[in-house]
């Protein structure tokens, strides 16, 4: 009877400790949502309501004769799994949930918005305290979970477990990043000594691989959370030296890829390769060379980044009179100032007509620079800005402190190459205007990318499909300004013709096996980037014509894997689809 009455106590704690920790599951987005939202006040609430299903949970599990019956053999370890499930939680809520949510309560982002040109660095020192301890709380309750031995628990407790252990690991790299970045943002900001970066302006009407020819670039300084931005200096206009043979040594197989001194000789070439790794460290050798001075990193934004981020403030008005918005400013910049300045004289392109246009470019970075620096914007619309440009790889950062550079590699703003893992392989689709010329604006691009299992030692084939639209209108010679035209004479093209090299970048290991240009078979060279097979070829491009391409790949490894790209991020957004390979046009093995 006795017994009896123990295992019916028993199973009422284990069904009122499995409805508590159900009910907990659901809390964690939720608070994330309002966090985001920044609902701190909510959020607050929701982790309190949370705590009281953890507690009760951790209660339950922990009375004497719930412990005694763990030594039962079978119900025991599911039992043990149970409580130990009811302890990270409550410990989560404890050590995790509930200090964040007092940091979100106490922290406003207001606080980070400059003062007379200076970042109130405090806030983030004090955040990254609780931060780093909520990470190292997960990272031991991740622990703590895989530890918990599954092999004798039924379905519903491994299931409970399975499903706690994700959501842990799902969130531990996050916090570990918040923490990290917090840990580096001060002495980044100058707390410790001032720091100086080069900021580098990509122009994506003129395509290179990792975006745009680098336009210009300035001095920024960082001095206690102090920023003062120095006049933009063009890349052209003999500001710079172009040197006859690279300053830093190329990667193994790029002096293939990128021929005749295309490589390492000139700043506004130095985003050539689709590395901000490579850019960053040439920039850094071609400024001490220039100017003598050892530099501490760089960032590197496009327009259409600024665009973003103009949209988190209110209109500029220049001296030319230009209205300038989030909206109007990649036009503007892009395509309206070289059809506005441009020499009456088509057979030339005045130099004045350059400085003119470069001036403008200049004007909107530095009156842009001035809203930020003096606070005159929307904190949430900035910091959505800066995520979106971010993940399209419009902001690129490289610094010379190492843990810094780990930090950027972890969030994904190095520009490195693309990585491929176990799970998903990831190529390199890239585009490089080859006419010296601004007619990237008016070019649409397209990604397919096909894949499946279609040979027979069960390696995977995979297909990308690459488009370009030249949308100059068919009376470009006639409509459109030199200044955007380029170079078409020396290059023997007629004007408005969009010649474009088209690289692909394989995932190491893998094979090229073919290629296609509009629709007819090609013979590629054997090119590589390090450990990187590389497809390239060059295609012109009519105004108002579509070219095709496609390149065809082999896995180094059998099995079949997720297939992604990594695109350059052009002035109109690429689009990256995915379709079924049809097995009967690849090729057997």
């Amino acid at each position: 009877m006795i017994t009896l009455a123990v295992a019916a106590w028993v199973g009422a704690l284990g069904l009122s400790a499995k409805s508590e920790l159900e009910a907990v599951m659901p809390y964690a987005s939720k608070i994330k949502a309002l966090v985001v939202s920044g609902d701190a006040a909510g959020a607050v609430d929701a982790v309190d309501d949370m705590a009281a299903h953890t507690e009760q949970a951790r209660d339950d599990t922990n009375q004497v004769v719930w412990r005694v019956a763990e030594i039962v053999p079978f119900l025991g370890p599911n039992l043990v799994a149970v409580r130990e499930s009811a302890n990270i939680a409550d410990d989560i809520v404890d050590q995790v949930a509930r200090p964040l949510a007092s940091v979100a309560a106490t922290f406003d982002p207001a606080s980070l918005q400059p003062v007379d040109g200076a970042l109130n660095l405090a806030p983030l020192v004090e955040a990254q305290s609780e931060v780093s301890s909520a990470s190292l709380a997960v990272e031991s309750a991740v622990d703590r979970a895989q530890a918990i031995d599954k092999s004798l628990l039924i379905g519903p407790v491994a299931g409970a477990v399975d499903q706690l252990t994700t959501l842990l690991s799902e969130n531990a790299p996050v916090l570990r990043s918040a923490s990290d970045v917090l840990a580096l943002v001060p002495d980044a900001l100058g707390a410790t000594e001032p720091r100086e970066y080069v900021l580098m302006f990509q122009n994506n009407a003129e395509s290179r691989a990792l975006g745009g020819t680098a336009l210009s670039f300035a001095l920024l300084t960082m001095d206690n959370g102090r920023i003062q931005l120095g006049d933009a200096l063009p890349a052209g206009m003999g500001n710079f030296i172009d040197y006859a043979e690279s300053v830093l040594p190329i990667p193994d197989g790029a002096e293939a890829v990128y021929p005749l001194g295309a490589y390492g000789t000139f700043i506004a070439n130095v985003t050539t390769r689709p590395s901000f790794v490579s850019a960053a460290e040439l920039t850094q050798e071609m400024w001490k060379r220039q100017f003598g001075t050892e530099i501490d990193g760089v960032i590197s934004v496009d327009p259409v980044a600024l665009g973003y981020v103009l949209g988190a403030t209110e209109p500029i008005t220049l001296s030319t009179g230009d209205v300038v918005t989030g909206d109007n400013l990649v036009p503007l910049l892009l395509n309206e100032v070289y059809q506005r300045y441009w020499n009456e004289d088509r057979s030339r392109n005045e130099p004045s007509d350059n400085e003119l246009q470069d001036q403008v470019y200049a004007e909107v970075v530095s009156q842009t620079f001035a809203r930020f620096s003096s606070g005159q914007f929307d904190i949430k619309k900035f910091f959505a800005a800066l995520t979106r440009a971010t993940e399209e790889r419009r902001i690129m950062l490289w610094s010379t402190q190492e843990s810094e550079e780990s930090v950027f590699a972890s969030l994904n703003v190095d520009g490195a190459l693309p990585e491929s893992d176990k799970k998903t392989d990831r190529v390199g689709v890239y585009f490089q205007d080859n006419v010296g010329s601004k007619m990237n604006f008016y070019l649409q691009q397209s990604v397919t990318l096909e894949h499946g299992v279609c040979r027979g030692d069960g390696h995977q084939s995979s297909r990308i499909n690459i488009g370009l639209t030249n949308g100059l209108p068919l009376d470009a010679a006639d409509s459109i300004s030199p200044s955007i035209l380029g170079a078409y004479a020396r290059e023997k093209l007629e004007p408005g013709v969009q010649r474009m090299v088209v690289m692909v970048y394989a995932p190491p290991g893998s094979q090229i096996t073919g290629a296609t240009v509009d629709g007819a078979a090609v013979e590629l060279e054997q090119l590589h980037d390090t450990d990187y097979p590389v497809a390239k070829f060059t295609v012109s491009i009519e105004p108002g014509v579509t070219s095709t391409m496609t390149v065809d790949l082999v896995s180094g490894e059998s099995g079949e894997k997720a297939l992604e790209a990594q695109v350059t991020p052009m002035v109109n957004p690429t689009a990256v689809a995915e379709a079924p390979l049809d097995c009967s046009t690849v090729a057997a093995g």
